[in-house]
């Protein structure tokens, strides 16, 4: 199997500017598929194709657009369920060999906890199973998850760390370690799983950037910004307790914390079978390096 001619849904979100970046550096030809509608703006780079779909993705629209594609990736919210189904489908109808969800991000959406606490990640199993299905009917059509813990530079109040304010919280002991990777991490893994097709096929691979615990993040942070700061250590089970009630009725910032609590305790990848830093030729990247960016990218 061999993968060139990728289509990206969701260029503008989070991460898809880095998945992006890192198809083009890697050779791939790259079509960007945005909503009619969409008043993002395509400044893309100049190999970068741009197809507009209606807005609400037809399948038929979309099976005819993504003829001659061998791969499509999505980093759109993986609460798109009904979008990434019709682009599968779509997909599949038009020959495409590799579907990459919107499965990124800090949870193992496999895991019975993080779907008890969060369901969206109900709704990310439910894709894959989807795409299992799928391609189990189709042999022309796979999939591959790539699932990297905590986007480390994103957002680092969504670690629970507070530059301005140079305090922070730690769970526990803070000796739990969990895979946390970057941006730029995450895209390297996406071309790197294009590239080995074979390898990745139907399955759900876990990377990282580092491994770590919430003490090394103390060090790295205060590293980093030359201080000392004020931290608060939080019991785990009082903490899903407070927050759980919460997320059920909707309140995001609640949502938001759970997520931080179990891919702070939960997302150790390194024992997982499909831990696939070696199979895609990742290695971890520096802590203190990507810490000192990190900050300099939120005080900038």
């Amino acid at each position: 199997m061999s993968i060139k001619n990728v289509v990206l849904v969701g260029a503008d979100g989070k991460l898809g500017p880095s998945i992006l970046q890192g198809l083009v550096a890697e050779g791939f030809k790259v079509t960007v598929f945005k909503r009619a509608g969409s008043k993002s703006p395509s400044d893309y780079p100049s190999s970068v194709s741009v197809v507009r779909i209606k807005d609400e993705f037809p399948v038929d629209e979309l099976t005819k657009a993504l003829q001659g594609q061998d791969a499509i990736v999505v980093t759109t919210a993986g609460s798109q369920v009904e979008v990434q189904k019709r682009l599968a489908e779509a997909g599949a109808n038009a020959g495409v060999k590799r579907f990459i969800p919107a499965d990124f991000g800090s949870c193992d959406s496999s895991m019975d906890k993080v779907q008890e606490l969060v369901p969206l990640y109900i709704q990310k199993s439910e894709i894959r199973d989807y795409l299992t299905n799928l391609a189990n009917k189709n042999d022309k059509f796979s999939w591959t998850s790539i699932v990297p813990g905590h986007f480390f530079d994103w957002s680092l109040e969504f670690l629970h760390l507070w530059i301005k304010e140079k305090r922070g919280d730690i769970l526990d002991d803070g000796e739990t370690k969990f895979s946390i990777a970057t941006l730029a991490q995450v895209a390297r893994a996406t071309a790197a799983v294009l590239k080995k097709p074979n390898e990745t096929i139907n399955k759900i691979v876990y990377v990282q950037s580092f491994c770590i615990n919430q003490n090394e993040l103390v060090k790295a942070v205060e590293k980093a910004t030359d201080s000392k700061w004020t931290w608060t250590h939080l019991k785990s089970d009082d903490f899903e307790r407070e927050k759980k009630p919460l997320a059920d009725k909707g309140d995001h910032e609640a949502i938001e914390d759970l997520v931080w609590y179990l891919g702070t305790l939960y997302s150790n990848w390194e024992s997982k079978d499909n831990f696939a830093m070696d199979l895609l030729g990742l290695k971890n990247e520096d802590l203190n390096e990507a810490m000192k960016k990190a900050v300099a990218q939120e005080t900038a």
